[in-house]
């Protein structure tokens, strides 16, 4: 979180680029924990029921990890 605020007042490519890459491996950690909790078989598990807070959680996870990606590798003006 301070990486974040210190990005808003300080523009440099290097801190952009950690910043991104940073994201893009927490969002790549919650991408492995939600499909595990979608597998099963530990103790913290979803239910059948839950079917569509599974799908809207991985759903969230990959277009948070594209959008990181987007930004790291964009055009900087």
């Amino acid at each position: 979180m301070t990486l974040g605020l210190v990005t808003i007042f300080v523009h440099s490519n290097f801190l952009d680029n950690l910043y991104c890459c940073l994201g893009v491996f927490v969002f790549g950690i919650y991408l492995i924990v939600d499909t595990q909790l979608i597998m099963g078989g530990k103790q913290v598990e979803l239910a059948i029921d839950e079917y569509i807070l599974a799908a809207m959680m991985l759903y969230i996870d990959i277009i948070q990890i594209f959008l990181y990606i987007l930004r790291l590798l964009g055009d900087r003006r």
